[in-house]
């Protein structure tokens, strides 16, 4: 019994040793989120007619143009700009029907709040050598 309330205290001071510590890490270092993005200009945009075939059913359209000066929060967000209903940009893909739905199902006169954050399943695709390997298999290459 003595042996674990000795590890269980050590498990709280070390919980609060790091909590209490200013120390961040992140993967993209001391670059501010704030930041223009360098590695979003390191290869062409891939682009076929302005659409990406998907990799499987049910995968969120990718974004086919670079978006590092695009805003996404909680004050405004570029895409609505080209790709909400009332805009009149040509060729730009109309944000689906299920965006403007809440979890019950009832119609929203704007894009719901849990699909506003668009980078969130939508991402842009370049044609760049991937950072770790990655062994998968698209349904046409099945």
């Amino acid at each position: 019994m003595k042996k674990i309330s000795i590890v269980a205290l050590l498990c709280m001071f070390s919980t609060m040793a790091w909590a209490g510590s200013d120390a961040e890490h992140s993967l993209r270092g001391d670059v501010p989120l704030d930041a223009p993005s360098v590695a979003s200009h390191a290869k062409e945009w891939s682009v076929d007619n302005g659409k990406i075939n998907r990799n499987y059913p049910q995968q969120p359209p990718l974004v086919p143009h670079d978006i590092a000066d695009f805003t996404i929060n909680q004050d405004g967000n570029s895409c609505l700009s080209c790709h909400n209903w009332n805009s009149e940009m040509p060729g730009a893909t109309k944000v689906g029907i299920s965006h403007f739905l809440t979890r019950e199902n009832q119609a929203l006169g704007n894009v719901s709040p849990r699909r506003y954050f668009c980078t969130q399943c939508h991402v842009p695709q370049k044609d760049a050598k991937p950072l770790v390997a990655n062994m998968f298999r698209s349904l046409a290459e099945e």
